[in-house]
């Protein structure tokens, strides 16, 4: 859907696209048939860039993928990418990044281990705490507004615990509901101001305070949690046709997600229940997509800067603990 852009991905890497935020078997067909044609096939077990410098989620579909292809399996580590391109900032940081080969496993040593032993392989190699390594041996990321767009990443505050009332400029975060204000130093580190020294344990901390958020609610009441508005809602078919649903409010409720689209557009009001929802996940810094078990795919943006990422922190948890 990127036009050009498209064209020259297809032409450059032969991509093998893959729908987040649902399942897509069309995938896993398409990549043991290029490996089964004698092809390499690159893939990023993660799906997604790090917020918060830790290495993310690996799922065990990657294990099984890798144990169905009867292939051998080269993992690849990245180190430095975080603080040279973060994945919820702007531009790119003068530093250093470097990848490097970890493990080489041949298709006969793979035969031995079942898929849940090669996720666990892949997990061990491919770990990764950025600031970790960045308290060990400090580098400078040098670049223009080093803290800008931090509220994507993160979106409670430290001090008062507010939600949604973090906002950024330049090498600046700070709170719009209390006195607040912390400075992101080249290193990725935060100064005095702030009871945070880095981005992960900021990021811990409102991990907690959202589950927190959540237990205190009563989930068969279906009891509001929070909302963006000025959303814009579209469904995505399989031929990538976009259509547009409407521009409203996107919320979020115990059992549900609804969107509200402006008074001219009501007949596309959205309610899905979470038992409903199929997967969630997001691309970029807000893009939110999710798909129903009927088989629709949903891509939720906006104009205006949003954290996207409690929808999902708080999804998750509540379908942990049902």
């Amino acid at each position: 859907r990127a036009g050009f852009a498209s064209k020259v991905l297809r032409y450059a890497f032969e991509p093998i696209a893959k729908r987040k935020g649902t399942a897509d078997t069309v995938t896993v067909m398409k990549t043991i048939r290029a490996l089964r044609e004698g092809k390499n096939v690159c893939l990023f077990p993660e799906g997604q860039k790090s917020f918060n410098g830790q290495t993310g989620e690996i799922n065990i579909a990657t294990g099984k993928l890798v144990k169905a292809s009867k292939a051998g399996l080269v993992t690849f580590k990245i180190e430095g990418g975080y603080f040279t391109t973060p994945r919820w900032g702007y531009g790119i940081r003068k530093g250093k990044m470097k990848g490097s080969v970890v493990n080489v496993y041949t298709k006969e040593e793979l035969e031995k281990f079942s898929p849940e032993e090669i996720t666990d392989l892949i997990k061990k190699d491919l770990w990764e705490d950025a600031y970790q390594k960045q308290s060990q041996n400090p580098i400078a990321y040098k670049g223009k507004n080093l803290a800008q767009g931090l509220e994507h990443a993160l979106c409670i505050c430290p001090e008062c615990k507010k939600l949604d009332s973090l906002s950024s400029k330049k090498d600046k975060v700070f709170c719009t509901q209390c006195n607040f204000s912390a400075t992101l130093d080249k290193f990725g580190f935060f100064d005095e101001n702030c009871k945070f020294k880095t981005i992960t344990q900021w990021d811990n901390f409102q991990q907690e305070e959202l589950n927190k958020f959540v237990q205190s609610k009563n989930k068969a009441n279906s009891e509001f949690l929070f909302e963006n508005k000025n959303t814009i809602l579209k469904r995505v078919k399989a031929e990538h046709q976009e259509e547009v649903l409407g521009c409203g409010t996107f919320s979020m409720f115990t059992d549900k997600f609804i969107f509200t689209p402006h008074q001219e557009e009501q007949n596309n009001i959205l309610e899905l229940s979470h038992q409903d929802l199929a997967d969630i996940s997001m691309y970029g810094k807000q893009g939110l997509v999710f798909s129903d078990t009927k088989g629709n795919y949903y891509e939720l943006t906006s104009k205006e800067i949003m954290n996207v990422r409690k929808y999902i922190f708080c999804y998750k948890f509540l379908k942990s603990t049902t």
